[in-house]
């Protein structure tokens, strides 16, 4: 199997209502020697607003994401799909990716009309660089040593990170730089903790995490949430008894006497707060997991092997005590309210039925002449919205007036929502009271200069609304 090390570059930190507007990738072979490179850039979209904190960060200024000779973004993703799939079946691994890239390229790929899961599809896999850094830092200080914020604490950002083994990073935040960075690292773990770089691996697969998590009484998780950091020492006791990916485990550091006098109902309010007893696997996210006997003595502090394992025989003997911590542990689950946009429909949603996953494939095959028909044929209305959306960016001297004009004044209400109003996206208000606020923070040089332009832009964006409703 190759390995596919990627990176994005995004207009905001919403996978729903920003965008990619950078993409880099390498695939190697599987000693990790490069045999190809992807790098893609594209324009915004007309409903995207960008962050201006994600322009300072990045430091882009407007005018290079509305260069209209940039390709849009539907033709970007469509291209990303395209390389990526001949690269398939592939290992993808990006930095702090499950959580974040992978989350824009799945929602990108849902957006244009693709099947969103292709990272862990058709016998690929995906891994996150940062997961493995941390493990190695835990069990390996002598080969990755973590970065060291202002206040001497431990950090896992990748430039710092990088800059804290020895190794010189051209330029932060370009896509294809993190790619190279987090590649670079990549190596070093490989070349020497080559048992951690395996198992990392190995726990890329679904069913290897399920054999050894229901193997193991017990063994360490890896978890962040938030921004604190922790290695638990666990117990499995069940699974979701739906979402069959959604493994439960028992902190075995946790007073389990006292969990035992609880009521149902504290056990779930327990299971639901930040000091909850309850560590949740998931065996297809590329868990970061080892055994005891790879632990270090402080992974296990304040009990022995010998000690955790007792624990374990004994909490598991009491099987009505391990029911009701399993039924906490499910209840206490987050509900979400289903969302009326289309681009938070991706999850929780049933897939779409076979003859609209077939009308996805001839959406892309037919010239866009074909396209506005076709979009009524999908059954699922997110993906008929999702069509008829493109149709308006791409083509719409393709609409009847009617139909562009509704899409028209959507837009430019979506537009211009006021700041103060709770809408998910980020209106040209909302972006021009952040930049404000950004810029009395005391930018200087090229800082401000890059925010200025980008309240022009935002104020000719409204010239041009209000044009458009006057005609």
């Amino acid at each position: 199997m190759s390995f596919v090390f990627y990176d994005i570059e995004t207009t905001g930190l919403s996978k729903h209502f920003d965008q990619i507007v950078q993409f880099a990738a390498v695939r190697t072979d599987a000693d990790l020697t490069i045999i190809d490179r992807l790098q893609l850039r594209c324009r915004l979209m007309p409903h995207v607003i960008p962050s201006p904190e994600a322009l300072h960060v990045t430091r882009l200024g407007i005018e290079q994401i509305t260069d209209p000779t940039l390709p849009s973004h539907f033709e970007m993703v469509t291209e990303i799909r395209r390389v990526l799939q001949s690269w398939s079946p592939a290992l993808f691994l990006g930095f702090n990716s499950l959580s974040f890239d992978e989350e824009f390229l799945r929602h990108a790929f849902y957006q244009c009309l693709h099947d969103a899961y292709l990272t862990n599809t058709q016998r690929s896999a995906r891994a996150d660089v940062l997961s493995l850094c941390r493990m190695t830092a835990d069990l390996r200080p002598d080969v990755l040593r973590p970065a060291m914020d202002e206040r001497g604490q431990s950090m896992f950002k990748l430039k710092p990170l990088a800059e804290a083994n020895g190794l010189t990073v051209a330029s932060a935040h370009d896509a294809m730089a993190d790619v190279l960075t987090m590649y670079a690292l990549c190596k070093i773990i490989r070349t020497r903790a080559p048992e951690i770089w395996s198992q990392v691996m190995r726990f890329s697969q679904k069913a290897s995490v399920e054999a050894f998590i229901t193997s193991e009484e017990a063994f360490i998780v890896s978890e962040t949430v938030g921004n604190v950091h922790r290695a638990r020492i666990v117990t499995r006791i069940g699974q979701h008894s739906v979402q069959k990916a959604r493994h439960y485990c028992l902190d075995l550091r946790t007073d389990i006497e006292q969990l035992r006098k609880l009521s149902a109902d504290d056990l779930s309010a327990l299971c639901r707060s930040p000091q909850r007893p309850i560590v949740t696997v998931r065996t297809n996210a590329a868990p970061t997991l080892w055994a005891l006997y790879d632990a270090l003595p402080e992974h296990l502090t304040p009990f022995d092997e010998a000690e955790l394992l007792e624990r374990v025989d004994s909490f598991r003997n009491d099987a009505p005590f391990v029911e009701r911590l399993l039924h906490a542990a499910q209840t206490a689950e987050k509900e979400y309210p289903p969302s009326p946009y289309v681009e938070e429909q991706l999850y929780g949603v049933e897939f779409p039925p076979p003859q609209d996953k077939a009308l996805m494939a001839q959406f892309h095959n037919v010239p866009w002449e074909r396209r506005v028909d076709l979009a009524y044929e999908f059954q699922d209305q997110r993906y008929r919205r999702l069509a008829l959306r493109l149709v308006f960016f791409e083509r719409p001297d393709l609409m009847s007036a009617s139909l562009r004009g509704t899409w028209q004044a959507e837009l430019h209400n979506r537009l211009m929502a006021p700041a103060e109003a709770k809408a998910p996206w980020r209106s040209i208000p909302a972006a021009r009271r952040e930049a404000e606020r950004l810029i009395a923070t005391g930018l200087s040089g090229e800082q401000l200069a890059r925010q200025r332009q980008f309240l022009s832009h935002l104020d000719a964006a409204v010239d041009q609304i209000a044009l458009a409703r006057a005609s």
